[in-house]
């Protein structure tokens, strides 16, 4: 069985169940991996704490304290690479991605969003704006998208998605609690699909290998 040591990328002001998420799965033996680095953007975000309760290396890096996106995505490259990490996984990380950490890491960094893209994406659409959006446009279903990180926001390939009822009776808050369990499912499971190189791409599509 192969493993690999990740590093997560964080930013806001989120209480980081994504990030709790993947080290349950990784604790349970579902995901082979060790989560090498996290990298927050702030001292504030949820993962922070839970990080350093987990015994996790956490590294800080107001993004104000560089001249550019690029800047910054530069240095968490170099962090990165000294952990020896190979796979990157947002967990709440709003920031764009420039082609910096996407050189660095080619389709090696994977994203979990709260809604069945190509819909409901894109820049600022993140947390309860998702599913205030998803209810106020009547939708039936939603649910959650793991995909890998491209150029754009929430574009690139998508690895798998889960879907749940919209009840008439929701709100914002109730939607994103039941979208929110699934994510904490599907996401561990795509990391350690990615992990054991389960994966093989057709153009814009990403299938199980047989």
């Amino acid at each position: 069985m192969k493993s690999a040591d990740i590093g997560i990328l964080v930013s806001g002001h989120s209480g980081g169940t994504n990030f709790q998420a993947i080290i349950d799965a990784i604790n349970r033996g579902e995901l082979h991996a060790r989560v090498a680095l996290l990298v927050s953007t702030n001292e504030a975000h949820g993962a922070v704490e839970r990080a350093r309760k987990a015994g996790i290396k956490t590294l800080v890096l107001p993004p104000q304290d560089f001249e550019s996106q690029e800047a910054w995505d530069h240095r968490v490259a170099d962090a990165l690479y000294e952990e020896g990490v190979s796979l990157v996984c947002n967990a709440g990380y709003l920031r764009y991605i420039t082609q910096v950490l996407l050189e660095a890491f080619p389709r090696r960094i994977m994203n979990v969003h709260p809604a069945l893209l190509p819909s409901f994406g894109g820049q600022g659409m993140f947390g309860l704006r998702v599913h205030r959006a998803v209810l106020e446009h009547g939708c039936k279903i939603s649910g959650c998208t793991v995909h890998f990180v491209d150029e754009r926001y929430d574009t690139g390939p998508i690895i798998a998605q889960a879907c749940v009822p919209v009840q008439d009776e929701d709100t914002p808050e109730t939607l994103m609690a039941r979208v929110q369990m699934q994510e904490h499912r599907l996401y561990p499971q795509c990391i350690e699909w990615v992990v054991q190189d389960q994966l093989r791409f057709e153009g814009r599509r990403v299938k199980k290998k047989a």
